[in-house]
């Protein structure tokens, strides 16, 4: 598998599983709550803490580094 391949899935596999998470505690919270508008507000809230990947070409090879807002740290994935 490519590193552009398995990035894209490591940060398709973490926007769903925070997206999942935060729909259903904002619908827990707010029970009342339009679908659009829960929806719309859980994708927002998602693409913000979701991580940003970068490829880095190194002589070893090709690594994964993932970045989230609120933390400085970077993990790698090779």
């Amino acid at each position: 598998m490519k590193t552009s391949t398995k990035a894209s899935l490591y940060v398709f596999l973490i926007f769903l599983v925070t997206y999942l998470i935060l729909r259903f505690s904002i619908q827990m919270v707010f029970g009342d709550i339009n679908t659009y508008l829960l929806s719309a507000i859980s994708a927002a809230l998602t693409v913000v803490l979701s991580p940003q990947r970068r490829i880095v070409r190194k002589q070893s090879g090709d690594q994964i580094q993932l970045k989230w807002l609120f933390s400085k740290k970077v993990i790698i994935l090779k």
